[in-house]
């Protein structure tokens, strides 16, 4: 859990026959600042295109988890642990607290999906920022 989905063994580096930017109407500049930024190192070190994360609900990590510490003037953290068994846990920190934990799996397009739910992630972080 948690690696790379397989890829032929001959594809050359960064190649995804998925690639969501290959497309002549992908236009990169109606992104967002940190979509393109992520989208172009990925690019710029022959990765597979980039795919921000997202929950189980498909809302994306990243603008959600912003407006969170914008809104609520805390700053959260997700965290990964790998044990001595190899297995492999994330926690959610608010202020440093840890607040849950959860799993995150790499779907078969590379990107990374966490297990909750947007909604339920805002709930979490609300709750801990009351505290």
């Amino acid at each position: 859990m948690g690696e790379d989905p397989p890829r032929p063994a001959d594809a050359p580096a960064g190649f995804d026959d998925a690639d969501p930017y290959a497309d002549a109407d992908a236009d990169l500049s109606t992104y967002p600042e940190w979509w393109r930024q992520n989208a172009e190192a990925f690019r710029d070190h022959d990765m597979r295109p980039y795919r921000p994360p997202q929950f189980a609900d498909g809302t994306l990590v990243p603008e959600l988890l912003w407006r969170l510490e914008s809104e609520l003037c805390v700053e959260i953290t997700l965290r990964k642990y790998i044990g001595a068994d190899a297995d492999e846990s994330w926690t959610l920190l608010v202020d440093d607290r840890p607040v849950a934990e959860f799993t995150r799996v790499r779907n078969e397009e590379g990107r990374s999906v966490y297990s909750m739910t947007g909604e339920a992630f805002e709930r979490l972080v609300a709750d801990a920022a009351d505290r």
